[in-house]
């Protein structure tokens, strides 16, 4: 049996009333969205309100549709048996049926017979390997990171949306996830007739600049929020929109603080860096007769991250990082300096984790790896290992080990580089700051000093502050930064001098 707090059940009173269609839980990282999305199922299902159907149809003549990060289907089952709690094993099994991204046919044929399970759980990237999904009429659809489906052009966005259901529920800290525009195809799914017009929504709410392309066209590109109009926005949603932030509710947190680590490069880190920063191509050890170009700007500054990181390995295809790497030395020597403290360690790049990984397990310190390669029982297993002192250190890639998961076993995470999506960069700070958190959070930035790591840091607080107006979060006095903001300006500022 599970307890909510207070500030969970005031949520669920607000949103989850038969009236509303749809509803978007926008509350902090950390403050229990699970369970919030659990919660609204239960109470909608026991008005028994069936709109076509009569006030008094049985609870689970349809079932609900939970679409989640794959990471996070052992949570959202766990917590539907903690609400649950009067099902026997046998109920749970027959109720509760989860996508196997490698036997998708299984699920496809236990969706054919009746009676359907109470709750399907699949991920994003099964509404479009699915369509059968859509020949069902769900009772309710429950969107766990509904920012996902930001890209209005996207086949999975596309296929959620031919998706029929009573009821909607979209779960999200930060639903807008790195423009202000990406929040438009959330708003599209849960209310189509009010928010049908994308350029509309984007006329009315963003701020627009004329870019001019390479071959002489131009474009309009969206570079913030139109503050005068966001009230507008916040008016038409306020009667399904909730979101509060950590420090609003009564929840007892500590605080995070901020610590930026300046690096130096290796010698061999900066003479590649150097070279490809100046000409975008470099020759890399005994590949001196194959370039490594960047030819395009997002590649050049991918490669520019990697060179920031470590040391490149290039065969003509592949670039793996390896030693020397300034970032990986500086790691060790922190956590061996901290036997007794577990650790978090995000990078954006795969090829770092592993390069951590084999770096702190030639050691002889324990660490689990959480990236898009390893296969789904392994990360369950690295988060459990983690949260139960099995493992010191817990590194993953932002995007993977980002959303859903909990590791507050920790109180510091080191970021080895940053994403520049600030959505991304937030949500993996709040794998350790949310509840059952007992410590302040140390969040340690290692920036490379004179490379892309300090101009990333602004741009990406730029973003954030975009996104802060358009969700409606409180704003402190004007020019007054934050911790984050102080640390980000403190890094822009050294770079410029």
């Amino acid at each position: 049996m599970i307890t909510p707090y207070p500030f969970q059940m005031e949520c669920v009173e607000k949103v989850a009333k038969p009236t509303l269609p749809g509803r978007l839980v926008a509350d902090d990282m950390g403050l229990g969205k699970t369970l919030e999305g659990i919660l609204i199922d239960c109470e909608l299902r026991a008005g028994r309100h069936y709109p076509g159907l009569g006030k008094l149809a049985p609870p689970y003549q349809r079932p609900t549709l939970i679409v989640a990060p794959q990471g996070v289907h052992d949570a959202w089952s766990e917590h539907i048996q903690l609400v649950h709690d009067n099902w026997d094993t046998e109920a749970f099994e027959r109720n509760i049926a989860i996508v196997d991204p490698k036997r998708r046919q299984t699920l496809s044929d236990r969706l054919k017979v009746k009676p359907l399970p109470c709750f399907v759980i699949v991920h994003y990237e099964a509404l479009r390997l699915m369509p059968e999904l859509a020949d069902i009429k769900w009772f309710h659809i429950i969107c766990d990171e509904v920012h996902r489906v930001k890209n209005r052009k996207a086949q999975q966005t596309q296929a959620l949306k031919k998706i029929d259901t009573f009821y909607k529920t979209g779960l999200s800290g930060t639903p807008a996830d790195d423009k202000p525009a990406d929040i438009w195809s959330v708003l599209n799914w849960l209310y189509p007739k009010e928010f049908r017009s994308y350029w509309k929504f984007v006329n009315t709410y963003c701020v627009q600049e004329q870019t001019h392309g390479k071959y002489g066209n131009t474009f309009r590109k969206v570079t913030g929020v139109n503050t005068a109009a966001i009230p507008q926005l916040h008016a038409q949603w306020a009667k399904w929109y909730i979101r509060r932030k950590k420090a609003d509710v009564a929840i007892e947190l500590p605080p995070k603080t901020f610590t930026t680590f300046h690096i130096d490069l290796h010698p061999t880190q900066r003479r590649a860096y150097e070279q490809m920063r100046k000409d975008m191509i470099a020759w890399i050890g005994e590949q001196e007769e194959t370039p490594l170009v960047a030819g395009q700007v997002v590649s050049q500054l991918v490669r520019l991250q990697q060179f920031a990181l470590a040391s490149v390995e290039f065969d003509g295809e592949k670039v793996k990082l390896v030693d020397p790497s300034a970032k990986a030395d500086r790691l060790v020597e922190l956590v061996e300096g901290n036997p007794n403290e577990s650790i978090v360690v995000f990078s954006q790049s795969r090829g770092m984790v592993d390069l951590v990984v084999r770096r702190l397990r030639a050691k002889d310190i324990s660490i689990r790896p959480y990236t898009g390669s390893v296969s789904k029982a392994d990360r369950s297993l690295a988060v459990k290992e983690f949260q139960a002192g099995d493992v010191q250190v817990f590194a993953g890639t932002i995007a993977a080990g980002g959303e859903g998961i909990t590791l507050h076993r920790a109180s510091t995470v080191v970021f080895l580089d940053r994403a520049w999506n600030p959505t991304r960069n937030r949500q993996a700070e709040d794998r350790l700051h949310r509840i059952g958190q007992l410590r302040p959070v140390q969040v340690i930035d290692f920036v490379a000093r004179d490379t892309v790591d300090m101009g990333r840091l602004q741009r990406v607080a730029n973003k954030w502050e975009n996104l802060l107006w358009l969700l409606g979060d409180k704003r402190g006095v004007p020019g007054e930064m934050t911790l984050q903001e102080m640390a980000m300006h403190d890094a822009v500022a050294m770079f410029n001098n």
